[in-house]
């Protein structure tokens, strides 16, 4: 009887790590299914800082505009009311008519900007004690005619009567290229600025 038992318990060894190599190969899957997964939002978070590093670089450069001039004028990346290109569109991008922004860690966002038209604010007359209040569009909280009021932050209010609106749309690839974020972005600028108050 001993002699039939020699070879059941090498059979029994093969299956069980046969289990075990399956068992393996299967964890090993998930793992790479997971580091695939989290280099894919390490690239879309390294792309929105980008976009949105050069988001506030373009605002800062446009809070020094004097003139409209150059919004439709086949300047690229200046586009006037109704002639931006479509923001989500993969053909818009690294095309000569859009503007690439300073380098941000490595990645060259690019962006359009596009004239909205002028605006017009209203005095909020249920702010204040004597109602004469005017929202800052581009800040939190509210300002009073002469410019004092409530920013979120350090500064006073520059508490405009009538401003000039732009859409800002900026796009950033990741590291890889195989992430990109569009943000989009509603900027306003005092008609005194740039010379068109009334």
């Amino acid at each position: 009887m001993i002699s039939r038992q020699r070879g059941s318990a090498l059979l029994m060894s093969l299956v069980i790590l046969l289990v075990l190599s399956l068992l393996a190969t299967s964890s090993m899957q998930n793992s790479v299914m997971q580091e695939r997964m989290s280099n894919s939002a390490r690239e879309g978070v390294i792309a929105l800082e980008a976009a949105e590093a050069a988001l506030r670089g373009i605002e800062k450069d446009l809070d020094g505009l004097t003139s409209l001039a150059g919004f439709g004028a086949n300047t690229a990346g200046w586009f006037d009311t109704g002639e931006a290109p479509p923001a989500l569109s993969a053909s818009t991008w690294g095309t000569g008519k859009i503007a690439e922004a300073p380098e941000v860690d490595g990645l060259t966002p690019e962006y359009f900007i596009e004239y909205r038209g002028p605006v017009k604010l209203k005095q909020d007359q249920s702010g204040g004690a004597d109602g004469r209040t005017v929202r800052n569009l581009n800040f939190e909280g509210s300002g009073g005619l002469g410019g004092s009021g409530g920013v979120a932050g350090p500064g006073q209010a520059d508490v405009m009567g009538s401003a000039e609106s732009m859409r800002i749309v900026v796009m950033a690839k990741g590291p890889s290229d195989e992430s990109r974020k569009v943000i989009e972005s509603f900027y306003f600028i005092s008609a005194k600025n740039v010379g068109t108050e009334d």
